[in-house]
């Protein structure tokens, strides 16, 4: 039984076993560094819920953890660990993909021109720094006067009501804007509690070690 600080990272890795893809899955906890590892043969229901019982039943974890997950298909799964061993479960989508995915649909729908600003504005309300801070070029003074002595969460909330303002009109912005605000919570759930992990990324650089 590993101690915990009821703050989790989970990734999944595609692995070839005997010419037979699978799923390398790992549950670490963010804090203490210690983790779980497993291979499941693939990703309906049951297979990932099985892993996350497994996984935290060999942690003494308070009554409620944070996990911070990429993809958009853990809801139910979580739900279901949840129940089952009685816990609460905070799900937090990786701020990284969630801002990656605007770029894709933007490129797929061949309106880079016309939407490349609202990108920018949406990178930089995920990322506040000073390199993001550039990124909307000639707006940047516009950005800087109205989050000027903000504070992150308040910048989200004018960042959010901007693009929106902007773009809201837009297909893909509207999609996009629809989907954040409807997930609010899981989304911006560091801005309510600082130790959960923003993205994903030390189950990424786990993989890459290993």
């Amino acid at each position: 039984m590993m101690e915990s600080s009821g703050y989790f990272v989970y990734d999944e890795q595609y692995a070839h076993i005997d010419g037979i893809e699978k799923y390398r899955a790992l549950l670490k906890d963010s804090k203490t560094g210690d983790f779980v590892e497993g291979i499941m043969g693939d990703l309906t229901q049951g297979t990932p819920v099985n892993f996350f019982v497994e996984a935290l039943s060999r942690f003494s974890i308070p009554d409620h953890v944070s996990i911070t997950t990429d993809g958009y298909h853990y809801d139910s799964v979580l739900k279901t660990v949840s129940s089952g061993l009685n816990i609460q479960i905070r799900r937090r989508r990786c701020l990284f993909h969630n801002e990656k995915d605007l770029p894709h649909w933007i490129k797929d729908a061949k309106m880079e021109e016309h939407l490349d600003m609202a990108k920018r504005l949406a990178r930089y309300m995920f990322f506040q720094n000073e390199t993001n801070l550039k990124k909307p070029g000639k707006n940047r003074d516009a950005v800087m006067k109205l989050t000027e002595g903000m504070s992150e969460k308040e910048i989200v909330e004018i960042m959010l009501e901007k693009i929106d303002s902007l773009y809201g009109g837009d297909r893909i912005m509207a999609g996009f804007l629809a989907f954040v605000k409807s997930h609010r919570k899981e989304v911006f759930l560091y801005l309510d509690d600082s130790m959960v992990e923003k993205n994903s990324d030390k189950a990424e650089q786990h993989f890459s070690i290993q």
